[in-house]
């Protein structure tokens, strides 16, 4: 079984970028993705206690491209300016922050708002790639 962590939309919530690190580090995911709108710098920071590799992909409000990749790099994160695609339990993936349709069939996932701002409920999700079952938490 190979479990992949999700979560988008963080925009410096810290306190949220906590609580999803916690999770993912109790859940053991084989990978998280980060779906966009970082923000920051120090939002990856955060994100460096993930016990499994992490994928960035960038999102509408991420400006600072430049020095986000740096960052990402300098962690060990695979990042881009999206799609991001990788293979994880024999399947390939495609993130991205806006919706596109990728090859045929998507399977298309939103964990939600990390940061909680516009809907009022900070979300992170889990998807298990052998039966693409996809659970969503409160963070």
């Amino acid at each position: 079984m190979s479990r992949i962590g999700i979560i988008s939309d963080t925009h410096d919530r810290l306190d949220k970028v906590r609580s999803a690190v916690a999770l993912f580090n109790r859940l053991k995911p084989d990978r998280v993705v980060h779906c966009g709108d970082v923000v920051a710098q120090f939002v990856l920071s955060e994100m460096r206690s993930l016990s499994m590799p992490v994928s960035v992909v960038f999102g509408n409000c991420d400006g600072d491209r430049v020095g986000l990749r740096r960052r990402a790099a300098e962690l060990g994160f695979a990042s881009d300016e999206g799609p991001l695609g990788f293979e994880q339990g024999g399947r390939r993936f495609v993130v991205s922050h806006q919706l596109r349709h990728e090859g045929s069939r998507p399977v298309i996932i939103n964990p939600g708002e990390a940061c909680g701002w516009l809907f009022g409920r900070s979300t992170a999700a889990l998807l298990d790639t052998e039966t693409a079952e996809v659970e969503v938490f409160d963070l």
